[in-house]
This record gives C-alpha cells, structure tokens and sequence, in this order.
C-alpha cells in the first residue's frame, strides 16, 4: 500500500512539473512566420502585436471593432493544417500543454490528433487553422469584448455572425479577412450581396497556387441551401485545462497525508 502511494504522489509531482514547464513554452513556432502556406502574406503580425491590440478601446464602436478583429486574426493566424504540422507546430497539444488533451489524441485521434482550440488566445497563441479554427478565434476574441457571434457553416465554409446592439447582424470571415455588412438572412434572400466584399479574390492566394476560390465561387458557396449554425462544444477543454492541476495534488494527497499524520 505504502508503495503504490508513493507511486501515485511521484506520478502528481511528474504531473506537476508538466504543468509548469508549460509556463515557460509557447504553443507558437517562429518558423510559422516564413511557412509556405495557400495564402499571399499569410502571417503579418505577431502574437506580440496582436495581444497588445486585440481588446477593444474605450471609444471604439461595436462595428469597427469587430472589423478590425477580423483582420487581426487572419493576420496572427495561417491557414495550416498540415499532417507535418503535428508536431511541428502542435496541431496536437503537447504534453506540456495539457496531457489530458494530448492523452485524448491516443484514444480519439479523429478530433484530437489535429485539435482545434476552443479558447480564443490558445488558438491564435498556436497560430494555425483553416476557417473554423479561425472563426472560433474571432468568436471568442468578440464575445470576449462585449458582441454577441455564433459560427456558421457556409457550404462547408465556417464564418462568424456577430450581432451588434443596435439589432444589425454581419458576416465576418476571418480566414479570408473580409467582412460582409448584412445578416446570414440577408444574404440567402440576395447572395449577391457577398460579392463587393469577396471582390479580388485572386489576390488572397499565394502565387504558386494554380487552382483556388474565386469571387463567383463564394458567391455561389452563398447561395446554396443548408447554411447552418456550426458548434464546437468548449466543456470538455476547459475542464480540462481546470483537471490537469487537480489530478497531480489528489495523486499527492495520500502520501502527503499519510506523512503529516505520522509525524503527529
């Protein structure tokens, strides 16, 4: 019994130090910065400007902030989602991250081998994704400043609805850094509407990229039937990030008991 107690308060101290060497590690590469990727000039900022940015000032409206929010995500973040990112740019959370996250790659590797954070400054932290993992930055960043959004699911495509106090609705789309000035509603009655936002598409893709989206595409991606919310459920995340510091100090907790009580 004594041995197994032991056992379990070493494996709460290992535990532990994974805890807090997490501290002292970044979940973002530098080499993100220079990573070949489908879009032109796809990383201009870095995480540094982008948290020194990213609230939203005392006398910016509602509207201009949540543009400026769009552009400062797709900014921070590349669109990456790359088998060879695994590792390298923890597409799965590292041990030191969160090992609760990074045990569930072992047993659901569909949803955690490459994991999309649900938390906003984890995600843009990272600095990776394709459109959802995007929209759910740009989701958190706002809701985080006072604005109302949801995701939804555009043919396939995730973008952000973000309601405005004055009852409006827009569509923002961080992935591409556009944003659409009318409701989803809006938009299905005329998908036209999308098309002055979407203009210059070409523009958006990086140079070698023979084949890509164009304007008419989105337009059209707009049109079809089907749109729906998109959800991505954050329980199960921030659980974890609360668990992975109270498992190492239960596993702790019987040896430390047992040695108080017998120096009484």
């Amino acid at each position: 019994m004594k041995a197994f107690v032991r056992i379990m308060f070493f494996a709460g101290l290992l535990l532990l130090g994974l805890n807090i060497a997490g501290f002292f590690k970044t979940l973002r590469n530098p080499a993100l910065q220079t990573e070949k990727t489908p879009y032109r000039d796809d990383v201009t900022l870095s995480l540094e400007e982008a948290r020194k940015s990213w609230d939203r000032r005392p006398d910016e409206n509602e509207k201009a902030y949540a543009v400026r929010a769009t552009l400062l995500v797709n900014r921070v973040m590349a669109h990456y989602w790359k088998d060879e990112g695994i590792r390298k740019y923890h597409l799965r959370v590292p041990l030191w991250e969160n090992y609760i996250l990074w045990f569930a790659g072992l047993v659901k590797p569909d949803v955690y081998r490459k994991y999309e954070f649900r938390d906003y400054e984890k995600a843009m932290e990272r600095g990776v994704g394709i459109c959802s993992q995007q929209a759910m930055a740009l989701k958190g960043l706002l809701m985080a400043n006072g604005i109302k959004a949801s995701l939804w699911d555009i043919a396939g495509h995730v973008v952000v609805s973000a309601v405005f106090s004055d009852g409006s609705q827009w569509i923002l789309d961080p992935d591409y850094g556009k944003y659409v000035p009318y409701s989803i509603r809006q938009i299905e009655e005329d998908p036209e509407r999308v098309r002055a936002s979407y203009a210059g598409q070409d523009d958006v893709y990086a140079s070698w990229l023979k084949k890509h989206k164009t304007t008419d595409d989105l337009v059209k991606e707009y049109e079809k039937t089907g749109n729906h919310i998109y959800t991505m459920d954050p329980t199960f995340e921030n659980f974890s990030y609360v668990a992975v510091w109270i498992i190492p100090f239960l596993l702790m907790f019987p040896f430390l008991f047992m040695h108080f009580k017998g120096r009484r």
